[in-house]
């Protein structure tokens, strides 16, 4: 295994490679929370096959695979149709999630997959990257942080059964 690791648009015939990625990744990260029964509702509510597909033929959302020596170990999911408090009257890219399997973090992958982002934001003339990232998530917060990335403000994220966490909202400013 030399660790070679590449990125590439996912298309409508891998979402089934991005919903065991999301299942995996996300149980990963909030598990930990202890609403395993909360967990598993938002699981199966955002990471199936039909959400999946019917966001990948969506016009404001791309998502893209992460990958070391081939094998799928990644995902991001970006749109545009949102913008959030702070950056109205922008044109805004929202990275919607960044997932990395724990077990390929360090591999440089989740930056690979953070340079590919910039570089479609660049490359689209937007103005603004933003994204949501849970207050305890420190080691996303600090990848976020090393990538440019500013708190900028709080949010309030809504999993289902009216459970709620405290989320920061962070910016980079694309200049030209």
């Amino acid at each position: 295994m030399n660790n070679t690791v590449s990125i590439r648009k996912a298309g409508l015939e891998d979402a089934e490679t991005i919903v065991n990625v999301g299942k995996k990744t996300f149980w990963e990260t909030y598990s930990e929370a202890g609403l395993n029964g909360t967990l598993s509702t938002y699981v199966e509510q955002k990471f199936n096959l039909e959400k999946i597909t019917a966001e990948l033929n969506r016009n404001d959302t791309e998502f893209y695979l992460g990958y070391v020596d081939n094998q799928p170990v990644a995902f991001t999911k970006l749109r545009n149709d949102r913008v959030v408090k702070g950056i109205e009257g922008k044109k805004a890219l929202e990275i919607e999630r960044i997932y990395v399997l724990k077990e390929y973090q360090g591999f440089k992958v989740g930056k690979e997959m953070m340079d590919s982002c910039k570089k479609m934001a660049i490359d689209h003339q937007y103005e603004v990257i933003w994204l949501q990232v849970w207050q305890k998530n420190d080691k996303a917060i600090q990848f976020y942080l090393k990538a440019g990335f500013v708190v900028f403000d709080t949010a309030v994220f809504n999993y289902v059964l009216n459970v709620e966490q405290d989320d920061f909202l962070m910016r980079l400013d694309l200049f030209y």
